[in-house]
């Protein structure tokens, strides 16, 4: 027969042993990640404004380019939309944007409220030069709201140097160019500029366009980076202005 006293033993530690348990102080928590000192801590993320999304009723293919998975690019304003390569972007400029090659080169801009020149045929000093012109190219462009606009493509030859031009401009500016020659047109909701540059001189922003000869200027126009320019450029369209 087994002795009750040695039952009793093992229940007896095991309800001293609980009492242990619940009387033990509460375990402290997990220390929480500081900040050394001299260390600001990061703003919250901010989720990004999606970019506006813009309808386009110009077919896929423009002069002779598909720019199907091109980059719909709305002006700030709201008052004109273009199309870019996938691989392009675009930064903001002075009265508008700026449209940058995939390695970041500028090649075109767009402005807005462009002032009225005062027709003096001037290099980038702004010193009166010598000048001839060559057209390279010429394509009727439809926009609504705007009439009698073309695409041109010109050389332009400013004392010693020469200069490609590209850009919309009146029709007959772009079939007969003289200098000096200025990418602007009027619109509904006042003049623009899309091209290379508003005033044509080869230097600033124009740089790129300093071409050595009348025959390297012909040579450009032959390279699949002429055709994606000229596309973008016609591919420009009107918009009615935002609503207040």
């Amino acid at each position: 027969m087994t002795s009750s006293a040695r039952l009793l033993a093992p229940v007896a530690l095991a309800i001293a042993a609980s009492v242990l348990v619940g009387c033990s102080a509460t375990p402290a928590p997990d220390p929480q990640p500081t900040i050394p000192p001299g260390i600001t801590a990061p703003p919250p993320t901010v989720p990004a404004t999606p970019s506006p999304t813009v309808a386009s009723s110009l077919p896929a293919e423009i002069a002779g380019v598909d720019t199907t998975g091109w980059q719909q690019i709305p002006v700030p304003s709201g008052t004109a939309t273009f199309r870019i390569p996938a691989d392009w972007t675009v930064a903001e400029a002075a009265g508008g944007l700026d449209v940058l090659r995939a390695d970041g080169e500028r090649q075109l801009g767009y402005v807005e409220d462009v002032p009225a020149g005062d027709d003096r045929c001037v290099d980038g000093s702004g010193a009166a030069v010598g000048w001839r012109t060559a057209v390279l190219d010429r394509q009727d462009v439809t926009l609504t709201g705007a009439s009698g606009i073309a695409f041109g493509a010109a050389a332009l030859q400013l004392d010693d140097q020469w200069i490609v031009n590209v850009g919309l401009r009146p029709a007959a500016d772009a079939q007969t160019p003289r200098c000096p020659i200025v990418n602007v047109i009027e619109t509904p909701d006042g003049a623009i500029s899309f091209g290379s540059e508003v005033n044509v001189t080869g230097s600033g922003p124009g740089a790129p366009w300093a071409v050595e000869s009348p025959a390297a200027a012909e040579e450009y126009l032959s390279t699949p980076e002429y055709a994606t320019i000229r596309a973008i450029l016609m591919s420009l369209e009107l918009l009615s202005p935002p609503a207040p």
